[in-house]
């Protein structure tokens, strides 16, 4: 290749650089009008609510950006109340306004295929959380979700569904573990877990007391009996911790911070209902650690307003690969081969090139948020 033909091809490379820098740049300025007109007449507390919320979902994006895949965003009830009651409620509306700037993260900064997403469970929550719903009914609150996003310029995908029938299904489905699992708590809450923890050799663990006590095959129609007993078995263990401390030679050991944030997804309102359902089902599909295992060539984000739900999947947002020997085999030598490669194989390389992509992307998007937020910040100080 000739000289001139390698200064075009430069030329053309810089000119197309330059194209979608000033693309950004618009971008960019297009959106601090937007936040800075909306947050205008709000106090620099909801501003600054506002910017804490923005960034939580900016950096979760990034942060799951490392997997690949389309992606989805999975909506909780606590988004989609917030986007219902907007137009009354100024909390819920500048939630909603929070959520729809980081869309536009989303739209104008990232090059993945996103989505919105609905789950059963999110859709059950949001009419009321009953049984009997027709297929008329169930259509309706799907379009009434199409309409309360329509201003994020994401489209909606629906996850755990094909068609209007088979979600009634799926509905009644939800509502049967609904019923099942409020009484089910009911009767963990009100178990004693009184218990004499010594042993031999040291403390009996409490996690360890509760998965005996769990059963693996929980009658469930929707929900996944292993994420439920994960729930349960922190709750127990918790329970355990608690009323186990009456003797100082065998007291309680906790397994942790997750344990802490699972215990605490689920409780019970003034009418009795089980609080957190739509929280379970969040774990079940959001589970980062099980959507690198399987690797299914998307990616699902769990969505949230809720700071104990987002710790539960920022505990669960982790990548484990590892690899062994067993001695005294004839294939030892090969296991041991096997791991040393492992070892040099960098098995984390394409999520950290991911990641170095996103990570000056969503530095530029919020470095825009912040010039909104002070921009409206003196306007409202000056009105």
């Amino acid at each position: 290749m000739n000289v001139s033909k390698l200064i075009e091809l430069a030329t053309i490379g810089f000119i197309q650089l330059s194209l979608r820098m000033v693309a950004v740049e618009g971008v960019k300025e297009k959106l601090i009008v937007e936040v800075a007109e909306c947050l205008h007449g709000r106090t620099d507390d909801e501003i600054l609510q506002f910017f804490i919320s923005t960034e939580k979902f900016a950096r979760k994006y990034a942060v799951s950006y490392e997997l690949e895949g389309p992606m989805h965003l999975v909506l909780d009830n606590s988004i989609i109340q917030s986007f219902k009651h907007r137009a009354t409620k100024p909390n819920r509306n500048l939630q909603a306004l929070s959520y729809t700037a980081f869309t536009r993260f989303v739209t104008g900064w990232s090059d993945r295929q996103t989505y919105l997403a609905v789950t059963p469970a999110a859709l059950y929550e949001h009419m009321g959380r009953r049984g009997n719903i027709n297929s008329a009914e169930a259509l309706s609150a799907l379009e009434e979700l199409r309409l309360f996003f329509a201003d994020t310029g994401l489209r909606i995908t629906w996850i755990g569904f094909k068609s209007i029938e088979h979600l009634v299904s799926v509905l009644e489905a939800v509502h049967a573990d609904d019923v099942y699992l409020t009484q089910y708590f009911r009767r963990i809450e009100e178990q004693s877990w009184r218990k004499d923890l010594e042993a031999p050799f040291g403390v009996l663990i409490p996690l360890g007391i509760a998965h005996r006590e769990i059963p693996d095959d929980l009658p469930l129609k929707y929900f996944d009996p292993w994420y439920v007993k994960f729930v349960l078995a922190s709750r127990v263990e918790r329970a355990i911790i608690q009323q186990s401390q009456h003797n100082p030679d065998a007291l309680p050991i906790g397994s942790g911070p997750m344990a802490d944030a699972l215990a605490d997804l689920n409780n019970f309102n003034k009418k009795g209902a089980l609080l957190g359902l739509g929280d379970i089902d969040m774990l079940q599909v959001c589970d980062g650690s099980r959507q690198y295992k399987q690797k299914a060539g998307y990616v699902l984000v769990g969505q949230t307003l809720d700071d104990t739900l987002s710790d539960v999947l920022r505990h669960r947002h982790s990548y484990v690969e590892s690899a062994g020997v067993e001695f005294g085999t004839a294939d030892t030598e090969n296991q041991i081969k096997d791991m040393v490669d492992f070892m040099f194989s960098k098995p984390f390389s394409e999520h950290q090139k991911r990641g170095d992509w996103i990570q000056p992307k969503y530095q530029d998007f919020m470095s825009a948020i912040v010039t909104a937020c002070k921009r409206a910040s003196t306007n409202s100080s000056h009105s």
